[in-house]
């Protein structure tokens, strides 16, 4: 059976922020992509680049950052277009937020202006890129409303942000991104802020809408459990770089790169509670501003050899869809 025709192609990203300070790599050379009603789930720690890759994508890079190469293909009905070489203020990148690609971003109350209802604004959405009358967006606003699961939402629609609960917020931000029925949806750690009955509802209504609505979803979070029951696929970012990707199966069963078996090893374990001690990663993530030689993970990472000091691993096949930039499973020189 052949391969469905991804409906976006990330090919050498590379994201760097100028400043005073020197160059920031955020993201440093990334590929990957994301098909057709397939999750795609990117973890990592903080400052590994996964929220600069997501707005890139979204054209969303603002000065001093900006993508200093790579492309961003989007597959669509009339071809493909490169967002990575759009006018991020353009017209044609405008037309693609909503319709094409949508975002929902961890905290609902940043994004949300507390001054305006929720269904003003998911009206707004709406209009902006529907040629609907204002009562009809209206009555479209209401039935999302109640698609992401808000009771009551014709009495919601009225009520501004502060008045809902967090929940209620992210699920409104939910309804808002699916507004226009993008083909996309960017997931940038929407569960974090919501206790764990909560996450599981929002969860099982992002992997419902991704049903109902043949929607591709690029699910971004540090959270490996939240990613076991998400994702399709996974890839590990690290300081800005793919460190690994495989099918989440493979990847849960079989990690290679020493900085997944960290993440993996960290996860607490309903089967043998008490009877190990959480693996813990030392040290932190290096500035991106270090632009270090060899390996990014190698001062962190206990097999590290002279030659991870040395030389940067490509990210090479290790077994079947299973991707490592690790010289353990390479022949090194």
């Amino acid at each position: 059976m052949a391969a469905a025709e991804p409906l976006i192609e990330v090919k050498g990203l590379k994201v760097h922020f100028h400043t005073e300070d020197g160059v920031a790599l955020a993201v440093d050379g990334v590929d990957f992509s994301i098909a057709p009603e397939r999750t795609l789930g990117v973890v990592g720690e903080s400052g590994c680049g996964k929220s600069v890759t997501a707005r890139a994508i979204m054209g969303l890079i603002e000065p001093p950052g900006r993508i200093e190469q790579g492309e961003i293909l989007l597959h669509g009905p009339d071809g493909i277009v490169d967002i990575a070489g759009l006018d991020p203020r353009g017209a044609e990148i405008r037309d693609i937020r909503g319709t094409e690609i949508a975002m929902i971003f961890q905290e609902p109350m940043t994004s949300l202006n507390p001054v305006f209802k929720i269904g003003d604004q998911i009206v707004e959405a709406i209009l902006l890129h529907e040629n609907l009358s204002r009562s009809q967006a209206r009555e479209r606003a209401i039935d999302l409303l109640a698609a992401v699961g808000i009771p009551m939402p014709r009495q919601r629609f009225d009520h501004f942000p502060h008045q809902l609960s967090g929940g209620m917020r992210q699920r409104a931000m939910i309804a808002m991104a699916m507004s226009c029925n993008p083909r996309l949806l960017i997931a940038d750690e929407p569960t974090t802020a919501l206790d764990v009955t909560i996450q599981a509802q929002v969860l099982d209504l992002m992997n419902a809408l991704r049903r109902d609505f043949n929607t591709a979803i690029l699910f971004i979070t540090h959270d490996l459990g939240v990613i076991a029951g998400m994702a399709d696929d996974v890839v590990v970012m690290y300081l800005g770089k793919i460190v690994e990707s495989a099918p989440v199966r493979e990847i849960f069963r079989h990690p290679k790169h020493p900085y997944t078996q960290g993440l993996m090893g960290s996860i607490p374990s309903l089967t043998d509670w008490g009877a190990r001690r959480l693996t813990a990663i030392e040290g932190v993530v290096p500035s991106p501003f270090a632009h270090a030689q060899g390996c990014g993970f190698a001062p962190r990472c206990p097999h590290a050899m002279e030659v991870c000091r040395r030389r940067s691993p490509d990210l090479l096949k290790v077994g079947p869809g299973h991707t490592a930039a690790c010289f353990l499973h390479q022949a090194a020189p």
